[in-house]
């Protein structure tokens, strides 16, 4: 339903930045840190599911997107995710014996889909996880995962993925990893940046916008 002006719009953005992303083929250990700011309403999970999808191709493998503080954001942040990136109905995840239902990107193209570890009815759990039946080492497609911003749900995934983390080369299978934080206003750690300096980069941006 997107103009061709906002596709064009939205292709321009999302490359430049993934173009600030690490070069996922980079050797070693590696961390980059960045953040995308915009409007209530502006596009921000289109443009964030058009990054995710060029990073994807791009050899990321383990993409996780944190997803508010309550269920809601939650799921609606899931089933947007499997509309534009997925392309699969995640709500029976956990039944292998019931045909997964095709939606958005997957009804265009059906013969690849990403490996999920959530669902459009549960929040990430390792039991959940496990049910799905196939390490995350042995996926041959980039994984994804949305989750709430909460400990118990972070401590979990960490848990696993260390779980995961068990055959010798398993670095280079889970590695590398994008990490999406939809709502970085909202609950996240304190900076080492002092009010001012805070009050400061808020006057420099005002002054771009």
């Amino acid at each position: 339903h997107y103009s061709n002006d906002v596709i064009s719009t939205m292709d321009q953005e999302t490359s430049q930045i993934v173009d600030y992303l690490q070069n996922p083929e980079t050797p070693g250990l590696w961390n980059r840190r960045g953040l995308v700011m915009g409007y209530v309403q502006s596009g921000k999970t289109s443009n964030y599911t058009g990054v995710i999808s060029k990073a994807a191709d791009a050899g990321y493998k383990v993409i996780i997107v944190i997803a508010g503080v309550n269920n809601n954001l939650r799921n609606q942040t899931q089933i947007r995710i499997e509309e534009e990136f997925i392309g699969r109905d995640t709500s029976n995840l956990l039944h292998s014996s019931k045909q997964k239902t095709l939606t958005g990107v997957g009804i265009i193209e059906s013969t690849r889909f990403p490996g999920t570890f959530t669902s459009s009815q549960r929040d990430f759990n390792k039991a959940t996880a496990t049910g799905v039946g196939i390490p995350l080492q042995n996926m041959k497609e980039p994984a994804v995962l949305v989750i709430k911003k909460n400990a118990s749900i972070l401590k979990n995934l960490l848990e696993w993925l260390k779980f995961n983390n068990i055959p010798a080369d398993a670095e280079k299978i889970i590695e590398p990893m994008l990490l999406i934080d939809d709502e970085a206003d909202n609950a996240s750690i304190n900076t080492k940046y002092s009010k001012e300096k805070v009050t400061k980069i808020n006057e420099q941006i005002r002054g771009l916008l």
